[in-house]
């Protein structure tokens, strides 16, 4: 084989139309099919045909090369590409998974995502958007939960199945819940599939579609059967309100004496004692040591009374929601108890003669007894929790009281109708207090708003606003024997004192320290000549102060737990009585 000169073209010599040949031959893939040079996609225009043509050489024969090849900007060099001829849908190369797996490169602005974060929109990969109607869901959500399927499948009956199209309740696949039953014949197709098509059939009875009349029957059925379950329940909550009914008018009380009157035929609750001592002349003396405990509650007790005037009789109220009448000479046993609250009793209050008493209860009724027999003379109720109650001091208005309600009012009540008569509404709390001051004419009240008003009887308007920024919740009112003071338990461990007429000016001197009673309701007390004021503790003691010093002289540890309230006997200068939250009612002396 000869030489040929460099920069030459010789067609004629054998070694060039070799190198020629190996050229055209050359394929830059090892893996891939070699393919002619002459061969071009379809309607693809060779560039090379631009080049000038060389004399004596075969243009064919020569690889087409690209001055300007096409630029992957995505950095993949092997991607499947489709067929030029879009209707063939061919693919012309084979890429490897790990080609296909690369991620995607490219330059990416300042501030901006990735490329391939730029392409997913969930951290999964890519979800895209799909909108549904709300009655499409609601056709397809009822559909399924009618008939057992959602999405219409549509699915064809196989074959040798039985499906009932008439007369009973038939699973059709494909219907919707807006779709109309298909009515026709009975239709038959042999095969294994039968008993399965029974047994749809079945199933898909009470959710799909059924004649009139088998819809007209159970319709029937369950009206009737409903009606009955009403008129069952209306007879056993008319058999309960009927057996409640008659137990309140049966057992309203409980008498435990062995005779309601004696051999003079004198009632129970007559004084027989005739201890009438007048004490405005006699000093109180301090008790010391303890005489006598009345137990019968079952809970805490949360107020006691003194029968009016004498004395003799002494009424309870209990956290478990009786009252009870102790005899406080001779035997000092319980004499009677009521039952007419369900719960809690929160105050109690006497007549003027002692022969009626009012309860409040936190079960929102207001309870008129007859002391004597134990019957309920009234109820009445306004729907709120009364906090207190007091009655006229009049006598001749011993059917007028005030109640102090948990929705911010004070309410006046004629117990003769048992409706409201006037409420003074100026609270921003729940009223605690109603203190009745200057024989009638005017009203204390206090509240949970750490305030005091001071009211016209009769007249909701306030005529004065007591109100100080150090001022606390005051939930217990005490007036004095005199009716010239009231003392308060102020919920700062003190007890406060004010004039009980004219401007019911503050003493700021009258302040007893040294117990504890916050966040308790406790009732404090008066000695009967006016010199002594009592209270319990949150830890079970009984402290005494002189009202002239406002020094305390005696401590007495009286209950295990809360100490109540305490009331001094008007008329034995030296007996005090104390309530808890144990249960216990103590006679000290």
């Amino acid at each position: 084989m000869g030489e040929c000169p460099p920069h030459s073209l010789c067609p004629g010599q054998p070694a060039c139309r070799g190198a020629m040949d190996l050229l055209a031959q050359y394929s830059d893939s090892d893996g891939e099919e070699k393919k002619p040079p002459a061969s071009l996609p379809v309607g693809a225009a060779p560039k090379a045909a631009a080049r000038k043509p060389i004399p004596g050489v075969d243009l064919a024969l020569l690889p087409a090369v690209d001055a300007a090849p096409e630029v992957d900007t995505l950095g993949q060099s092997l991607v499947a590409k489709w067929a030029y001829n879009t209707s063939e849908k061919r693919i012309l190369t084979n890429p490897k998974i790990e080609a296909l797996s690369k991620p995607l490169k490219g330059p990416i602005p300042e501030g901006k995502l990735t490329l391939e974060e730029s392409f997913n929109n969930h951290k999964m990969g890519r979800v895209e958007k799909a909108a549904m109607s709300k009655f499409a869901f609601d056709e397809q959500y009822l559909t399924f939960h009618n008939f057992g399927y959602a999405a219409n499948p549509c699915r064809q009956i196989p074959e040798g199945q039985e499906v009932l199209v008439s007369g009973e309740a038939d699973h059709q696949p494909g219907r919707g819940i807006w779709d109309k039953p298909r009515r026709g014949k009975r239709q038959r197709i042999e095969g294994p599939d039968m008993e399965e098509g029974k047994a749809n059939a079945e199933s898909a009875k009470w959710g799909g579609f059924i004649d009139g009349d088998v819809v007209r029957k159970q319709l029937e059925v369950e009206v009737k059967a409903r009606e009955e379950e009403v008129a069952r329940k209306a007879e056993e909550e008319k058999a309960v309100e009927g057996e409640e009914r008659e137990t309140k008018e049966r057992v309203t009380s409980i008498f435990h004496g062995g005779k309601e009157t004696d051999y003079a035929g004198r009632s129970w609750i007559d004084n027989k004692t005739h201890i009438t001592k007048d004490v405005d002349d006699k000093q109180c003396f301090l008790p010391k040591k303890w005489v006598h405990t009345w137990t019968g509650h079952t809970m805490g007790v949360s107020k006691i009374k003194w029968f009016p005037k004498t004395a003799h009789l002494l009424l309870s109220a209990g956290m478990d929601g009786k009252i009870m009448i102790w005899d406080y000479h001779n035997q000092r046993k319980c004499l009677r108890t009521y039952f007419g609250h369900d719960q809690s009793v929160r105050d109690i209050a006497f007549t003027a003669d002692g022969r009626r008493f009012y309860s409040v209860s936190y079960d929102k009724n207001i309870q008129y007894w007859d002391t004597e027999t134990g019957k309920i003379i009234a109820t009445f109720t306004n729907k709120k929790t009364p906090f207190c109650v007091s009655v006229h001091p009049d006598e001749s208005q011993q059917n007028v009281i005030v109640t102090g309600c948990s929705n911010k009012k004070a309410v006046q009540w004629d117990s003769n109708t048992c409706t409201i008569t006037q409420e003074y509404d100026e609270h921003m709390g729940a009223v605690n207090t109603v203190t009745i001051c200057e024989d009638g004419k005017r009203l204390l009240t206090s509240s949970d708003d750490k305030k005091m008003f001071l009211w016209e009887f009769g007249i909701p308007v306030v005529v004065k606003h007591i109100a100080e920024p150090t001022m606390h919740s005051i939930p217990q009112i005490v007036l004095s024997p005199d009716q010239k003071y009231v003392i308060g338990q102020s919920m700062d461990n003190k007890i406060i004192a004010y004039e009980a007429f004219g401007r019911f000016k503050y003493i700021a001197r009258k302040t007893f320290r040294g117990h504890i009673n916050a966040g308790y309701a406790i009732t404090p007390g008066w000695s009967a000549d006016g010199k002594w004021v009592m209270s319990g503790d949150a830890d079970g003691k009984l402290w005494f102060w002189d009202w002239a010093k406002c020094k305390n002289y005696r401590v007495l540890k009286a209950h295990d737990g809360v100490c109540s309230g305490a009331l001094w006997h008007p008329l034995q200068t030296s007996r005090v009585v104390s309530c808890g939250w144990d249960g216990a009612i103590k006679l000290w002396d």
